[in-house]
């Protein structure tokens, strides 16, 4: 596996918009076939006199131990436990336990876990790790101890089925982390150091939050697009590779021009197949413009006044009060909340290409790297969609501002199989979501 192409160079322009050759960035060094070595992370719980007595230590996919601890799917959560105490102390076991979990208000039925394993260190009632003869094992811990583990996620979890479906169950991917300090709903992994006390002493916890990558990876294109790739070639239009493309139904854009000539333009959009992309690629598009007014076309139809964009959506619920797994479902079918917005990632470029019988734009959605894959667990989903809206042009009223053409679409967080897809035009700038948390790439994943 290998990363994107990272813009921020110079770029050429090709002599002509028929045929625009891939863009490239300066050269840098080569990261294909590189293994990124792992980060180790440390946390630790400290006595009065600020002396580490227990210690947790966790290898990641991390850029580095300031950053959460980073885990793609497949990896193995590996790490170790330390115990440095001073005196003979009453332990009834350790354990390391990780949860996932959906929140999506203030209140305690708010969260639903969808996660929840447990992996013991050691328990009471086992050899004394320090003690070679058991006959002097006297139940109780002093000195220091240590314990390696590596633990392996499931790649999917079984929910109750969130639409109401009685007693059905459904199976999910497992998620990606998502924290967004713009949004309500958070979806996040914690890893717990659980040492287990005697009945009256209170129980020590060691903890951290940890990101999870899925890996989500598209369909190869068609093959003549793989072709096109291969030779840095333009891609195929819908006409010559219809079974690289997804076209839409035609839409209508109705409107008044200059307050005196209403005009009705059919746009037909269409984006390359497979509907899935990988983040910190592009999605192709094409689109093609007919009217019978030739003067309002060529005012309205251009590269610049052309809006197609990605959005984003979340949609959940309030997670059910209730272990009934067919109550549970009931309510949350009953009580499914909608974003106050639909938030715009990024609008696509375009140039134009010759066409005798209307008017044709070729173009491209940067996706940014840092974007979030599609998610579906349960009550949460967080849905992608191309939307084609009315022209935002002076001179220009039209007649309805809802979309004239829109296509649900996945992000993926791996390439496709085969060569990796190329990028036609210089990035377009991307939208920063605020103060959102950010989740860099690692290892092959983008």
């Amino acid at each position: 596996m290998s990363f994107p192409p990272v813009y921020g160079g110079t770029f050429s322009v090709a002599p002509s918009v028929t045929s625009l050759p891939a863009y490239t960035a300066q050269a840098r060094p080569s990261t294909a076939g590189a293994v990124r070595e792992l980060t180790e992370h440390v946390f630790e719980i400290k006595d009065k006199k600020k002396k580490a007595w227990a210690t947790l230590k966790l290898a990641s996919s991390a850029r580095s131990s300031s950053s959460l601890p980073t885990f793609l799917e497949g990896d193995k959560i590996t790490g170790s436990v330390t115990l440095d105490l001073s005196s003979s102390e009453k332990i009834l076991g350790v354990s390391i336990l990780i949860r996932g979990q959906i929140i999506t208000g203030p209140q305690e039925q708010d969260r639903l876990c969808f996660l929840d394993t447990t992996t013991p260190l050691w328990l009471k009632g086992m050899p004394n790790p320090r003690e070679s003869n058991p006959a002097a094992w006297n139940g109780k811990l002093s000195g220091d101890y240590h314990w390696p583990f590596s633990i392996t996620l499931p790649k999917e979890v079984t929910l109750p089925d969130p639409t109401g479906k009685h007693g059905q169950l459904q199976t999910y991917h497992l998620p990606q982390t998502f924290l967004e300090r713009t949004t309500r709903a958070s979806l996040y992994y914690e890893l717990f150091v659980h040492i287990a006390r005697s009945t009256f002493r209170v129980d020590n916890k060691l903890q951290t939050m940890f990101v999870y990558v899925p890996a989500l990876r598209p369909q190869p294109p068609s093959r003549l697009r793989q072709l096109a790739y291969r030779q840095n070639g333009p891609i195929p239009c819908p006409d010559v590779d219809p079974e690289g493309w997804h076209t839409l139904p035609t839409g209508l854009i109705k409107g008044t021009v200059f307050d005196t000539r209403r005009v009705t333009i059919r746009a037909t959009l269409s984006l390359a197949k497979p509907l899935s992309y990988t983040r910190g690629s592009v999605i192709p598009c094409s689109l093609t413009y007919s009217c019978s007014d030739s003067q309002a076309m060529g005012l309205l139809c251009t590269p610049a006044s052309t809006n197609v964009s990605l959005h984003r959506q979340i949609t959940y619920a309030q997670a059910p009060a209730t272990s009934d797994h067919a109550h549970a479902a009931y309510q949350l079918a009953s009580r499914y909340i909608t974003t106050d917005a639909v938030l715009e990632i990024s609008r696509a470029v375009w140039w134009p290409v010759d066409e005798g019988r209307g008017r044709r734009f070729d173009g491209e959605i940067h996706l940014p790297k840092s974007l979030k894959p599609s998610t579906t667990v349960s009550h949460f989903n967080l849905s992608y969609a191309v939307v084609l809206l009315p022209f935002k042009v002076a001179g220009f009223v039209p007649e309805e501002t809802t979309p004239v053409s829109k296509q649900a679409v996945q992000i993926a967080t791996m390439f496709p199989k085969g060569p990796k897809p190329r990028v036609y035009s210089p990035p377009s700038y991307e939208y920063e979501i605020g103060d959102n948390m950010f989740i860099p790439p690692a290892r092959g994943f983008i």
